[in-house]
């Protein structure tokens, strides 16, 4: 199973960057193949310009950034989503990834009826986030986006059946022992 992983963190000290690294430890001791888009490290814009909306419609992609995140997830089975919550859901960097990446044409087509996701190849998604609420919270009080909008939605309609999420919630007031314990978990240790 090829994995890409879509980590979305600007700082690189942060709990999603170790999140990250603990996933690339798991999957380098599994010989697990993988590879990693950093959309900030790629100095990516997320802001769909003018020009881009004109061709929206026909799935052209200007940005060749775009082109290169598109080959290599149609070369994965498996996406894997690390990411901070911000205000109940993703970061915008996150939000314009994917509307500038999940073209017409190469992620989905139109029906007249809704979308038909193309990306059935891909077999699972797994979105590992964190957050200052607690899950429970996210999950009661604010909508449960990431749930509900993100994987429920927006891949379900990319056609990615499967999803799964799990959260380190109340990361503001976690102890040491409380994140590392996450950590070896994704570590598989």
């Amino acid at each position: 199973m090829h994995t890409l992983i879509v980590y979305c963190h600007p700082y690189e000290m942060s709990f999603c960057h170790a999140m990250l690294e603990a996933l690339i430890d798991r999957y380098e001791r599994e010989g697990v193949p993988y590879e990693v888009i950093d959309p900030h490290a790629d100095g990516f814009d997320p802001v769909l310009s003018r020009d881009e909306l004109a061709v929206y419609n026909a799935g052209t992609a200007l940005d060749p950034l775009v082109t290169r995140y598109q080959q290599l997830i149609a070369g994965a089975n498996r996406l894997v989503f690390i990411f901070p919550i911000w205000w109940n859901d993703m970061p915008a960097m996150l939000k314009g990834w994917l509307d500038k990446v999940m073209l017409a044409g190469f992620s989905w087509e139109a029906t007249g009826a809704g979308l038909k996701g193309t990306l059935t190849y891909i077999e699972s998604a797994e979105v590992y986030t964190a957050s200052s609420n607690p899950t429970a919270f996210i999950r009661e009080q604010t909508g449960d986006a990431i749930q509900r909008m993100f994987i429920d939605g927006t891949l379900w309609q990319l056609g990615i059946c499967h999803g799964t999420w799990e959260n380190f919630g109340g990361m503001d007031l976690s102890t040491p022992e409380e994140r590392a314990a996450f950590l070896d978990k994704l570590a598989g240790r």
